[in-house]
């Protein structure tokens, strides 16, 4: 027999609760009020501090054709940008770096000093004619990417990054699709990340989408861990489904039943069940 599985529910607002724990400032050469235990003097510590300071910067090189022509590939590229801002910068590191490709590439420069960053953000430079810099901070892309970004799971094999493409377009404007998968796994996972927020927005309510037969869940990235586990909170079994039933031919019943996805395991003895 075969199982189905699909999920319903509401999903409902999450906080983290944050946990304070503060540590005392205890030594074992003093006493319980402070002073020192008996005749000892306690040794001083010397405390070392190390930090690494890291500002980056990023250009487009996509978007700065004149630049690409003087410097085609992206060993050129690296090598003419070093070789000037080490001229020109002090506290430049010489480690530029391409990053991303097509329409999310990026050439990456790293700066021991946010003020040699910012003098190189919007500076012109002859070898560079059309090629500008802004602050780069990863981490705060990272961020705010996610809140136009969605992963999509259960994405059978059959199913290329061009079929992702054309269907998810129809929600907006697509900058970046990503496809990946875990080592002997039977489905694959996508990021597509969109212009704008507005193009996920009503991934909210609608937990999935039907694409080639198949139901391919959808969570908005920016969802904490508790949003996401609150998706898988409520699932039913369905048994004794007939061979070769797809995801498409219950939709009927999941409409019905009010679920939120549904999912017909391409191999049972690999499905590991929700809880």
């Amino acid at each position: 027999s075969r199982r189905v599985f699909w999920k319903c529910g509401r999903v409902h607002a999450c906080t983290f609760k944050q946990r304070l724990a503060s540590t005392p400032n205890a030594s074992p050469d003093l006493d319980t009020n402070g002073a020192p235990d008996g005749d000892r003097t306690p040794d001083p510590v010397v405390t070392l501090a190390i930090t690494r300071d890291d500002f980056q910067a990023a250009a487009v090189p996509n978007a700065a054709p004149e630049s690409l022509q003087k410097f085609p590939t992206n060993k050129a590229f690296i090598e003419a940008v070093n070789n000037l801002f080490l001229e020109t910068y002090e506290s430049y590191t010489g480690k530029a770096r391409m990053t991303g490709s097509g329409e999310a590439k990026r050439l990456v420069i790293h700066f021991h000093t946010a003020e040699a960053r910012d003098l190189c953000v919007g500076s012109t430079y002859p070898e560079f004619p059309d090629l500008i810099f802004h602050a780069h901070d990863p981490r705060q892309l990272r961020s705010n990417e996610d809140l136009w970004a969605i992963q999509v799971t259960d994405i059978p094999f059959v199913i290329k990054k061009d079929n992702l493409m054309a269907y998810f377009k129809k929600f907006g404007n697509i900058t970046s699709c990503r496809l990946f998968s875990r080592p002997n796994a039977k489905v694959q996972q996508a990021r597509i990340v969109y212009d704008n927020a507005d193009s996920i927005a009503h991934f909210a309510d609608q937990w999935a989408v039907y694409c080639f037969s198949t139901c391919l869940r959808i969570t908005p990235c920016f969802y904490t861990v508790d949003q996401k586990a609150a998706r898988c909170q409520y699932v039913a079994t369905l048994t004794q489904l007939p061979p070769n039933v797809k995801d498409i031919n219950l939709a009927p019943l999941t409409r019905d039943l009010s679920a939120k996805a549904v999912n017909v395991p391409l191999c049972l003895n690999s499905y590991k069940p929700k809880r």
